[in-house]
């Protein structure tokens, strides 16, 4: 319950402090309905992008079969797939079959929405061209699919962090305390 309450608090000033700073949004995101999540994505010509579902990866058969009491031998490796319109999960296998359903309760789905509204993407800074990086790829912790574009938020292709992108500022480390909240309370997200 206080890690709830800190972190909405936390969430707060952060929104508080990023709607003093934030910038104007173009047409397209100002023509939105009020209910539609938009965040805006990097580059030169800032455009906001609708997000229509969220996806978090490597939940584990434990955690699946905890929930529907299978037996699955090998552990496996499930994505959890959350529509940011209604707030219907699903749990998807490696074939994209439907393995369980879902529905976040309207707080969390509240707060997701709080969370991506409008957010921005930031990306890492150009690596020059002479400077030495391993090659250790780093998997995103969740995607967002906004606008046709899939977003993998976290995911780096080098140790010098080419590729990554992520919510701008503290952001990310509240997006990501929510998608840990997800994985080790999703069993429990049933629909009323």
């Amino acid at each position: 319950m206080n890690r709830g309450l800190a972190l909405v608090g936390m969430l707060g000033l952060i929104v508080a402090f990023q709607n003093c700073s934030q910038e104007t949004l173009t047409s397209s995101a100002e023509n939105m309905k009020a209910t539609d999540v938009a965040i805006t994505l990097p580059g030169e010509n800032a455009q906001a992008a609708k997000v229509s579902f969220v996806e978090i990866p490597d939940i584990t058969a434990n955690d699946h079969q905890a929930k529907i009491g299978a037996s699955l031998g090998e552990e496996e490796s499930y994505r959890l797939v959350i529509s940011v319109d209604s707030g219907a999960l699903q749990i998807l296998d490696r074939a994209n079959a439907v393995m369980d359903r879902g529905c976040l309760s309207q707080s969390d789905l509240q707060e997701l929405k709080t969370i991506l509204g409008g957010s921005r993407i930031c990306q890492a800074d150009s690596v020059a061209a002479d400077q030495m990086c391993s090659q250790v790829y780093r998997p995103g912790y969740a995607s967002l699919y906004a606008d046709e574009q899939r977003i993998s938020l976290g995911e780096q292709m080098d140790s010098c962090g080419r590729g990554k992108k992520d919510l701008c500022g503290e952001l990310s480390n509240v997006f990501k305390a929510y998608v840990a909240h997800l994985k080790l309370n999703w069993s429990q997200m049933s629909c009323e």
